[in-house]
């Protein structure tokens, strides 16, 4: 296992529930949020969100659903193999941990949903 993978591992914890696997990460209690994005519909996603892609190093990003629903899923580092696939409905929120690659689908018409990113205030530039 490279040193990247032993970090993202070392943040990635798992529960099982009654529904599924579900992917738990904790952001760190002192990370601060330092971006907010607008709420995306079908017709103003960004394409890149639903394409191959991994959040910054030192960055959570959580994904918040209000309507709909969206599949996420994660790879194993950085190849394009599977890890786990994610149902995340309307009113649940996922984390994704640092360097984490993954990619999101929108699973209904009428999914809304936004995107904030985390990390240590001491180490973010405030002015992004």
């Amino acid at each position: 296992m490279s040193q990247d993978e032993a970090i993202m591992h070392e943040h990635l914890r798992y529960a099982t529930r009654s529904k599924g696997d579900k992917m738990m990460v904790t952001i760190p209690d002192y990370f601060t949020c330092h971006k907010q994005t607008p709420f995306f519909k079908l017709d103003s996603v960004p394409a890149a969100l639903l394409s191959w892609h991994n959040t910054r190093a030192g960055v959570y990003a959580r994904l918040s659903v209000m309507r709909g629903g969206i599949c996420f899923t994660g790879f194993r580092g950085e190849t394009q193999e599977i890890e786990r696939e994610v149902i995340v409905a309307a009113g649940q929120f996922l984390v994704a941990p640092p360097q984490y690659w993954h990619k999101i689908a929108l699973l209904t018409d009428d999914t809304c949903f936004n995107l904030d990113f985390f990390s240590d205030p001491q180490l973010h530039d405030t002015t992004e």
